[in-house]
């Protein structure tokens, strides 16, 4: 029978009948991938989450930037303090619902390498939804006899005589304070470590540098985070570890190398009158959100030098 009128058409109801889901079109990451039932979108670089069409329940973490370690110019650095890594709970991941618009991304930035001050606090990491989530970057690794900064998790102290100088303290989540450091006049100077999203900094004594504290690994934070899921993370198993302190020896003999920082984060420097053994540069952090290791005395800059933090990072994902 032909169609006589439109009103009984099935075209006419076809709008109110269609089950068709329309596809979500979301633009601005640095990297993304269907994985697990999840679509990931990871931000390396500050930028803006663009939902074009479409709205979805978004589940957010956010790293801030790891703090450089403290400068060895004339004395000796602590390690830096690791980012906070900002979600909810249960998991790590806080969850928004985001409708069709543009949210903004500032992910924290390195604050580069300390040459003649304490390190430098990372910076922090901020997603601008429905709410405001911020993750503070760590706080930056004392220089002889300053205290450790503030941060996520704090930098480590450093001393060049017998006083007991403090790590800075921590805020925020997965976050610990930065170790303290107690040198020994006229012979060591000492760093301790920068705080880790799951340990605090290895306190240091004479010709014992502290340790930074560990981070948290990927795979805890969620199964899919990966370097085989995502280029991102290409060498990573762990993020926003704190750096390793420093060791110094004025006077001749051997000595203790530098401390290691957690997984990911900087090494220490160790340098002095005697180069027996015990000899080394600082190194940088290789995983977001880790601390840089603290310098030691020395005319080189790899020796001497603080080295920058590690920068951070957000992930949005949502179940499909």
């Amino acid at each position: 029978m032909a169609v006589t009128s439109m009103s009984q058409s099935s075209i006419a109801n076809y709008g109110k009948r269609n089950t068709f889901n329309q596809p979500i079109i979301v633009l601005g990451a640095n990297e993304e991938a269907l994985v697990g039932g999840y679509q990931y979108y990871l931000f390396t670089e500050s930028s803006a989450l663009t939902i074009v069409q479409g709205n979805i329940t978004a589940e957010i973490l956010c790293v801030g930037a790891g703090g450089s370690g403290g400068s060895g110019n004339s004395g000796v650095g602590a390690g830096g303090g690791a980012g906070a890594i900002e979600g909810a709970g249960p998991g790590y991941y806080a969850s928004q619902n985001l409708a069709a618009g543009s949210y903004g991304i500032a992910v924290g930035a390195s604050a580069g390498r300390a040459t003649s001050t304490s390190g430098s606090n990372g910076g922090d990491t901020v997603f601008t939804g429905t709410s405001t989530i911020t993750a503070l970057g760590g706080g930056g690794g004392s220089l002889s006899n300053s205290l450790g900064l503030d941060g996520g998790s704090g930098g480590g102290g450093a001393s060049v005589n017998s006083s007991s100088i403090a790590g800075g303290a921590a805020s925020g989540n997965n976050t610990f304070a930065g170790g303290t450091a107690t040198g020994q006049t006229g012979n060591w100077y000492v760093g301790a470590g920068g705080g880790g999203a799951t340990a605090v900094g290895a306190s240091a004594t004479a010709n014992t540098p502290g340790a930074g504290g560990e981070g948290l690994a990927l795979t805890t934070i969620d199964a899919n985070l990966t370097s085989g899921n995502f280029t991102a993370f290409t060498g990573m198993t762990v993020i926003s570890s704190g750096g390793g302190g420093a060791n110094v020896r004025q006077d001749t003999g051997t000595m203790s190398f530098g401390a290691d920082g957690g997984t990911g984060a900087g090494r220490g420097a160790s340098s002095g009158a005697s180069y027996t053994s015990g000899y080394q540069e600082a190194t940088d952090p290789t995983s977001f959100g880790s601390g840089g290791g603290g310098g030691a005395s020395h005319g080189s800059a790899d020796f001497k030098d603080g080295r920058a933090g590690y920068s951070g990072l957000v992930i949005v994902r949502y179940a499909v």
